[in-house]
Formats: C-alpha cells, sequence, structure tokens
C-alpha cells in the first residue's frame, strides 16, 4: 500500500508538502504542486486512505484542548461543540492545557489512539510544531491558529472587530482611546492591536504608549483591575478603552467606579465577546459580538468532515461578528453618536 510517505520521498518533498498539494494550499509553488500531482497519479495514491484507517479503528471520540472551562466565553464556544458532537456521534475528551504543555497533551492522545481527531480552542501563533501532527491526524483550531501552519481552522476577523470597536469610540467624538490588551502571544490579541492601531491612525490620532496596557496571558480579574488603574490614574487619562476582553473590560468598569470616574461619560469602554455578565451589573457593557457556539458548530463540522472524508474543502473559516451598543458608551462632550 502506498503511503503519503512513499508519495513525499519518490517527488522529493515533504510529507506537509505533499498534504499541502491535496488540501489545495498556495503555500506550494506551483511547479512544485505539478510535481506532486503527478507522482500522485503515477503511484496510484489515495488521498483519503488515512480516514479510511482511522474509521475502521475509530473511537468516536474527539479531544478538546482549552486553557479554562470556567472562562464563560470557552464555556459557550464548547456548548457548541458540545451540542454538535452530540448530533454527529462523537463523544468528548476535555483536556484543560492550564499550566501544561498542549503539544505533550495532544501527543500522547495521538500516540495512545484516545481520539480520532482534536480541536484546538487555544495556542500561540508562532506554533509551528502542529503542523508535524495535522499532516498525520485530523485537527482543526478553533478561535486561535498557529499563523505558519496550514492546518485548518475557523475564527472571526479579529482585525476588523478591533478596527470597528475603535473606530466606534472615535466616532463618539472620543480622542484619547486606550486599550487593554493581554501579555498573550495569540493570534486574535495580535490582530485586535494592530485594528486598534489603523483605526487611531485612519483616524488622524495619535498612538499614545502611555494609553496602552496589558493584563496577564489569561486575563485574569485581578492583573486586569492592575492594567485599568494604570491607565485611568493617569492625570491625563482616556477618555475611551478597547479591551479586548469582556472580563477586562468589566475590570475596567470596576477601577473607574473606584477612582470616582464616570462611565460612560468620563470614559466610554466597549468589550470583546458578549459572555453572559455583560448584562449583570450597570452599565451594561457595549461589546463585539463573537458567535461562540457557531464557532464551537463549525470546528466540529469541520474536524468530522476531516475524519470521514481525508480531505477539507474550505480550511480557513471567518464567522462574522456583530456589535452591540449598551450602557457603557456615550458621545463625548460636543461628540456626536455615529447613526
Amino acid at each position: 500500500m502506498v503511503t503519503i510517505a512513499d508519495v513525499a520521498k519518490a517527488a522529493g518533498v515533504s510529507v506537509a508538502t505533499v498534504s499541502r498539494v491535496m488540501n489545495n494550499s498556495n503555500l506550494v509553488a506551483e511547479s512544485t504542486a505539478q510535481i506532486v500531482r503527478q507522482t500522485i497519479q503515477e503511484m496510484s495514491y489515495v488521498p483519503n486512505q488515512q480516514a479510511r484507517n482511522l474509521r475502521r479503528n475509530e473511537s468516536k471520540t474527539v479531544l478538546v484542548l482549552l486553557p479554562n472551562i470556567t472562562n464563560p466565553y470557552y464555556a459557550n464556544v464548547f456548548d457548541g461543540i458540545n451540542e454538535r458532537a452530540q448530533a454527529l456521534g462523537y463523544n468528548l475528551f476535555l483536556c484543560s492545557t492550564e499550566g501544561r504543555n498542549p503539544e505533550a497533551l495532544l501527543s500522547e492522545a495521538i500516540d495512545c489512539n484516545r481520539a480520532d481527531g482534536a480541536i484546538l480552542l487555544h495556542i500561540n501563533r508562532d506554533a509551528r510544531w502542529l503542523q508535524k501532527y495535522s499532516d498525520r491526524f485530523p485537527i482543526v483550531q478553533c478561535c486561535e491558529y498557529a499563523a505558519p501552519c496550514d492546518t485548518a481552522h475557523v475564527s472571526v476577523d479579529n482585525y476588523r472587530a478591533g478596527y470597528e470597536a475603535t473606530s466606534y469610540l472615535v466616532g463618539l467624538g472620543r480622542r484619547k482611546v486606550g486599550m487593554i490588551s493581554s501579555d498573550n502571544r495569540v493570534m486574535s490579541t495580535l490582530q485586535r492591536m494592530r485594528g486598534y492601531q489603523d483605526a487611531l491612525s485612519d483616524a488622524g490620532l495619535p498612538l499614545e504608549d502611555r494609553y496602552v496596557a496589558c493584563s496577564d496571558e489569561s486575563y485574569s480579574y485581578m492583573s486586569s483591575l492592575e492594567a485599568a488603574r494604570k491607565l485611568l490614574s493617569q492625570p491625563d487619562r482616556p477618555d475611551a478603552l478597547f479591551c479586548i476582553g469582556d472580563s477586562i473590560a468589566l475590570a475596567a468598569v470596576v477601577v473607574a467606579g473606584e477612582l470616582g470616574i464616570s462611565v460612560p461619560e468620563d470614559v466610554s469602554v466597549v468589550g470583546f465577546d458578549d459572555v453572559i455578565y455583560t448584562k449583570m451589573i450597570h452599565p451594561y457593557l457595549t461589546t463585539m459580538v463573537q458567535p461562540c457556539a457557531e464557532l464551537g458548530e463549525h470546528a466540529i463540522e469541520m474536524l468530522h468532515q476531516i475524519i470521514t472524508t481525508g480531505t477539507l474543502e474550505n480550511r480557513n473559516v471567518i464567522l462574522p461578528h456583530g456589535f452591540v451598543a449598551r450602557e457603557s458608551t456615550c458621545p463625548a462632550p460636543g461628540g456626536v453618536r455615529p447613526e
């Protein structure tokens, strides 16, 4: 039986390159892709042979790696995965990566045949190690993804969402727009920061380093309070804050209250995700809306397709995000609320 490794050796390329060609990736030069396709044809290699093998030894279990199930955002995404997984006949093997090595967890699950595939809800944007696993095992990245890899993923357009959140605050007449980000290395954090920066630049407003602070990598409440205090205790403080998570935004509202700063009049605050506690206390939080359950549903459906067919037509899925204006934002004195 011809394997993907045999094809790679005959074509003089890596297994990853053969995989990319079979998945119609644009990361392979056309001349190289032609050689690979010709080799596949000459050797009568069947691209979905791996999927057939998996079906014969299937466990009907999917590994889900996530950082923290108590975080309402991840809990909502997991709900989407779970509901659709039940309909597709899969059991879920849930594993927290908090304080642990995600590569080691994934490698162990593969080597021990514990699952037919895996969904990763959190991964560093520079995690090159993922490619060697997704070349031989069905994997879908959900919410976050590793940029150097051709591994399938589903997310929202975090750059556009960050740009829109910042532009909304500018449109309210806010001219000192700050941002509370995170010290983590995930793709969404980088993209939301770039969206924030470009929105200020396009509005002709300066990017002030003193108006940017970071929580820790897990958005912990204490680190979010500290970041908010750093910005709001300045004599010339921001008059608006874009926060990359709702928990960070709510911490900013708490700090503002402690300092006698009125939200939204003195400082308007926009969060991100629209989790349940955005409407638990006043002021209700203005926020960018992520389709959390839909992200989870798409992830398991994409993984199911890879498991059952060995291929996936659309490997990079971007779902639409939303926006809801509530009580934590208002026009600045003399500002005009956008239509």
